[in-house]
């Protein structure tokens, strides 16, 4: 079981674990195409989850396709066109990544979800990484 949420004191259940994965990976993309695959749901679908739709904006509803294949909703929490977005779920966590860099560009993505498994949740969580790690690495 997940928990995610906005609460300001957090309470981890007994028996679950904050799992944060987080990497900055170089590429030698332009800004718009790192960006895209962040953001775009037929690019998040090449290296995360299968999205349906997403609403580009804070606040805006994602529809996505969940392991058991069935439709689940996330929520966009952040979005700044061109440079950052952040989508919560109970399925996913919060997955956060923002594209920094002037000349040469780079994507910091970071995943963490409060789980009742988390063995499992972080080798899901590294293989999203290093899914988009092999699309966008120079």
């Amino acid at each position: 079981m997940n928990f995610v949420g906005f609460q300001q004191n957090i309470k981890i259940p007994e028996g679950h674990q904050l799992v944060v994965v987080e990497e900055e990976i170089k590429s030698s993309l332009e800004r718009i195409q790192l960006f895209s695959l962040l953001s775009e749901p037929q690019e998040i679908s090449r290296w995360f989850i299968h999205v349906n739709s997403l609403q580009s904006k804070q606040g805006g509803k994602v529809k996505f396709v969940n392991e058991a294949g069935s439709t689940s909703e996330a929520i966009c929490t952040t979005y700044e066109s061109g440079k950052e977005i952040s989508l919560l779920s109970s399925e996913f966590g919060n997955y956060s990544a923002k594209v920094v860099g002037r000349k040469d560009f780079s994507v910091k993505i970071a995943f963490q979800i409060l789980t009742d498994q988390p063995v499992e949740a972080k080798k899901k969580l590294e293989i999203f990484v290093a899914n988009l790690r092999g699309l966008i690495s120079s």
